[in-house]
């Protein structure tokens, strides 16, 4: 019967005497009906932005701000995206390019191999402590991987105060009108506030009621000055993208950028690039185990990590940085099967 194990590596436990039936090889067709399969890992790297949305909302009245206020509004909705921070993390998965066979491997005494979530071989083969990898965060519900979705949002009050209602309300008013009363209630306010503040009105308002009172008209201003000055509140918006690294390749554009738009798809040439950089250090190629070539005792393929410096980078601005291992700049290694015991 035919087994595939799929993203796992080889923890070995091998008695002596058995190892000479053990013999890896690559292919892509299990022809021995007692063959395993397994894949050596890759490594998949998990940018998270978080970005900023600040909206403005136009008032109702702003166009005559500057008449009956005495100050400038802005006269049209806008959105404007800032980058905030950003994280780099890893987790591993199956390489589709790599898979190989093992024969046989179940006529020891002990399993050969142990099923890992990460593709990874137990042992430090190359004499190094065993790698402690960091998992990529969970994305949230409703966000996915290399898309544009918003996770979060500060809540916020969009809706624009309505002019009480009296007597006159009934009658057809201009805009400009309705915009006049809505600057004599805001200097009505202001009046009452100097005259509590004062001792000029509410002789029996103090302590904890002269300061809800105060509460209640800076409320009530800010309502009507919104109705010209507009409202404006943030998002929070969290993306994550994934990035397979290949060999070779060292700048890849993760997403593009813009004020206007926020974060937007790599294909998107309205933005600017967010580029990560991958800078390998280079020393897997120093392992002991490169050139060793298979024996009469049969051996395994495994997969050296390198290690890699990443930087993510908003043109010349550095947003986060992270040292990791990476298989895709490592080294595949043919092992002995006597050096896994």
């Amino acid at each position: 019967m035919k087994k595939l194990i799929v993203t796992s590596m080889l923890s070995v436990c091998i008695a002596t005497g058995v190892s000479a039936q053990v013999k890896a090889y690559k292919t892509d067709n299990l022809s021995n009906p007692n063959s395993v399969a397994y894949a050596l890992p890759q490594t998949v790297v998990k940018v998270r932005i978080v970005a900023e949305k600040e909206c403005v909302k136009v008032g109702p009245y702003a166009r005559f701000a500057q008449k009956l206020l005495g100050v400038m509004a802005p006269l049209s909705d806008k959105n404007v995206f800032s980058i905030k921070q950003a994280t780099i993390t890893s987790c591993q998965e199956a390489d589709p390019s790599e898979v190989y066979a093992l024969d046989n491997p179940d006529k020891g005494p002990a399993g050969l191999y142990v099923s890992t979530p990460e593709g990874l071989m137990a042992p430090p083969l190359d004499g190094m402590p065993a790698l402690k990898l960091t998992p990529a965060k969970p994305v949230k519900p409703g966000a996915k991987d290399g898309n544009v979705d918003v996770v979060s949002y500060v809540a916020c009050d969009t809706a624009f105060l309505q002019v009480p209602v009296d007597k006159q309300s009934t009658m057809n008013k201009s805009l400009e009108t309705l915009a006049s009363e809505a600057a004599e209630m805001i200097f009505s306010l202001r009046r009452h506030r100097i005259d509590l503040v004062t001792g000029e009105a509410g002789e029996n308002v103090f302590g904890g009621g002269l300061k809800a009172a105060l509460d209640e008209i800076d409320r009530l201003e800010q309502e009507y000055l919104s109705l010209f000055l507009g409202k404006q509140y943030r998002q929070r918006v969290v993306e994550e993208f994934s990035v397979i690294p290949q060999a070779g390749e060292n700048t890849v554009v993760v997403c593009r950028f813009s004020e206007n738009g926020g974060l937007l798809p790599a294909s998107d040439l309205s933005g600017r690039p967010i580029t990560l950089e991958l800078n390998p250090e280079g020393k897997t190629a120093n392992s002991p185990w490169v050139g060793q070539k298979s024996n009469a005792k049969g051996s395994i393929y495994y997969r050296i990590a390198d290690m890699v410096n990443c930087r993510l980078t908003d043109g010349n601005r550095e947003i986060a940085v992270e040292r990791m291992p990476i298989y895709q700049y490592g080294v595949i290694v043919q092992m002995p099967v006597s050096a896994i015991k």
